[in-house]
């Protein structure tokens, strides 16, 4: 069952969609069917709370609420790619990052970028996406970070 974002329970799990192009031409389209796949999503039969998020029109969001089975977060992945497919968007690979750069989201190879942050042309204390989040307490909290408090400052020491 869809649910507006802002009432989603905090502990919803959430799956994150890195788009390589801009999906504004299709906007609408991809709401009425992330709508619609929140307002079907099912697990053992029981409906699912469910919400989604568009973030900047490069990142999908998708929240769910329950004890959701493989099957059915696997249905929801295969829909989504089938769609983005039909709309001919690809999926960024996970080494793409996004960083802050005067407000503008500028996308890196993670070794490029690495790179970047130590010979200081990146500083540590810019903001980047964490596709890495999986809750939409993380989602509130820690969907944009600096970089020293995300999961690449392990690679960066």
């Amino acid at each position: 069952m869809y649910i507006d974002l802002d009432k989603i329970d905090r502990n919803a799990r959430c799956w994150v969609y890195a788009l390589e192009k801009n999906c504004k031409n299709v906007n609408d389209d991809i709401h009425k069917f992330l709508k619609k796949i929140c307002e079907n999503w099912m697990t053992h039969s029981n409906s699912i709370n469910a919400s989604y998020k568009i973030y900047d029109n490069r990142y999908i969001i998708l929240f769910a609420e329950n004890n959701i089975s493989g099957c059915s977060i696997d249905g929801a992945n295969r829909l989504v790619r089938e769609k983005l497919n039909e709309l001919n968007i690809d999926i960024m690979p996970n080494s793409k990052i996004g960083i802050f750069n005067n407000e503008k989201l500028v996308y890196y190879d993670r070794l490029p970028l690495i790179n970047k942050i130590k010979a200081k042309e990146v500083l540590k204390s810019d903001k980047m996406i964490n596709t890495t989040i999986q809750s939409k307490a993380e989602f509130d909290k820690k969907w944009i970070v600096e970089i020293n408090k995300s999961w690449l400052v392990n690679f960066i020491k």
